[in-house]
């Protein structure tokens, strides 16, 4: 196993979002849902070209997604829904298939593990940094792979010294 241990650091940096505040998946997912209104409302999003453009977090049995949107969007553009600041920082990332819950619970420990071992890194426990989560490719990468790729960000900081 390589040093890395298949876990990439990575540093996000802050931007601007549309956040659906607490959702359950179904509120998210239904017709009139987060989900289908950013899906109408492409032109606030932000245009990346390939870091990811939208996370979601668990809180409890609710779900938060965020979508960074372009600098001219106004609260107005993003009414019912709220813009918020997220704060980025420093992740170690790994991937599982999102609809395998054993596949995704072995990869969430093991990052874990990593992040408890590697000698670089620690788990950074501040107020509001959380475990995030993002879907890569869909469509065709998805059919090909017959799996949804799940990137898991692990919120980390340097090991103090």
């Amino acid at each position: 196993m390589s040093k890395l241990n298949n876990i990439r650091i990575i540093e996000i940096p802050s931007f601007r979002a549309v956040s659906s505040g607490l959702a359950t998946f179904d509120e998210l997912f239904h017709k009139n849902g987060f989900g289908h209104w950013m899906g109408a409302n492409k032109k606030i999003q932000k245009n990346l070209i390939y870091a990811a453009a939208d996370f979601m977090w668990h809180e409890g049995e609710q779900n938060v997604w965020i979508w960074a949107v372009e600098d001219w969007v106004t609260e107005a553009d993003a009414a019912p829904y709220e813009i918020i600041e997220f704060e980025g920082g420093i992740y170690a990332v790994a991937a599982a298939d999102e609809n395998d819950d054993n596949d995704c619970s072995d990869v969430y420990y093991g990052a874990l593990k990593w992040i408890e071992d590697n000698g670089v890194f620690e788990s950074d426990n501040r107020p509001g940094r959380r475990c995030i989560f993002h879907r890569v490719g869909t469509g065709a990468i998805q059919d090909a792979l017959g799996m949804a790729q799940q990137e898991m960000f692990l919120p980390v900081k340097p090991r103090a010294k």
